[in-house]
């Protein structure tokens, strides 16, 4: 926060100290907080030395660099993927003449040929970007509607059915897990040594994708990743079966490769390795209470999974109601 200085009898100084140098702005009122601060920012921003005169595109580098060893790999991934597919003209453009106006037409022309969701992603990532440079440009813009989409959990005879068919495969300990709310980086990550005595798991890292494509043990990716979880009996004794070290030591991709090569074969309907943990979500809602299974599956407070759960939980039993209504009224005239 800029500091206000009166120096004379109607002059007053603003100052900031900024990325280690002091900046100064004399003025003939006393400006408020706000004030004072948007006045200083204009000063600083002009400055060459703090990037303002390099392209979007060195300054969207340049900030994912000094992020690198604090966001996760995937994080920078995808900040790769976005810089690498929005609009040209944006990218080329330097940091100091972007306009609000400038974002908005990117933005417009990206909704073209993108979902609403990958639209807020680029917004989000621009917005970051030109903070990083320019802390008190305001890059609100107008941005397409969400897409409404439905909240997937897989049936309970589905899962059943493909527990069953991996049983005694290198990918049942895997599915099994993700129905307990792990994520697949998570369970790429895990230690036979990670099992306690009282078949409690700790999970504390998540094997990601690198820059270089290589995959790697890191930490998870939020503190509330950062959880013990108690699992069933017969998974934790197919653990222990296991020699020493990984849990699961082949590609992470190979797992999804195997769910869907098995909802083929049992004809099951087709669904992402993750929608196992919407399946977890569903079913432990029904045991226990909502901080319970956010704490469990690794989410924050307040998250908007337990909302989706929610809304699914009650469109679920909304069918069900109007299904036996239905029955109900048919045999009246049976």
């Amino acid at each position: 926060m800029a500091t206000i200085e009166k120096t004379g009898p109607s002059t007053w100084r603003i100052s900031k100290y900024y990325q280690g140098r002091r900046y100064r702005l004399s003025v003939s009122r006393k400006p408020t907080k706000s004030e004072a601060e948007r006045l200083i920012w204009s000063i600083i921003e002009k400055e060459p030395e703090q990037g303002a005169y390099q392209s979007f595109e060195t300054a969207a580098r340049k900030y994912m660099d000094s992020k690198s060893s604090v966001l996760s790999p995937s994080t920078i991934n995808a900040y790769g993927s976005i810089l690498k597919n929005m609009p040209q003209k944006l990218k080329n453009k330097p940091v100091m003449s972007v306009t609000r106006e400038d974002i908005q037409i990117s933005i417009n022309d990206y909704s073209k040929s993108h979902s609403a969701k990958s639209v807020r992603n680029l917004s989000g990532f621009i917005s970051t970007v030109m903070k990083s440079v320019r802390p008190s440009f305001s890059t609100a813009v107008t941005l397409p509607q969400k897409d409404k989409t439905d909240f997937y959990v897989p049936e309970d005879e589905d899962v059943k059915r493909i527990l069953e068919y991996a049983k005694g495969s290198r990918y049942e300990i895997p599915l099994w897990l993700a129905t307990f709310g792990l994520r697949r980086g998570e369970i790429c990550a895990l230690l036979t040594s990670d099992l306690s005595e009282d078949n409690i798991l700790t999970v504390n890292k998540s094997k990601v994708l690198n820059a270089d494509r290589t995959w790697t043990i890191k930490q998870t990716k939020t503190v509330e990743s950062n959880r013990k979880i108690k699992i069933a009996d017969y998974v934790a004794e197919l653990i222990r079966k296991l020699p020493e070290g990984e849990v699961y030591s082949h590609s992470p991709g190979q797992i999804n490769e195997y769910l869907q090569a098995a909802q083929k074969k049992l004809g099951i309907e087709k669904f992402s390795l993750h929608k196992l943990r919407h399946f977890f979500a569903a079913t432990a809602r029904e045991l226990m209470g909502d901080a319970y299974v956010e704490k469990m599956g690794g989410w924050k407070p307040g998250s908007e999974i337990m909302k989706k759960v929610y809304d699914y939980t009650k469109e679920k039993q909304a069918k069900e109601a109007q299904e036996a209504f239905a029955q109900k009224m048919g045999k009246m005239i049976s």
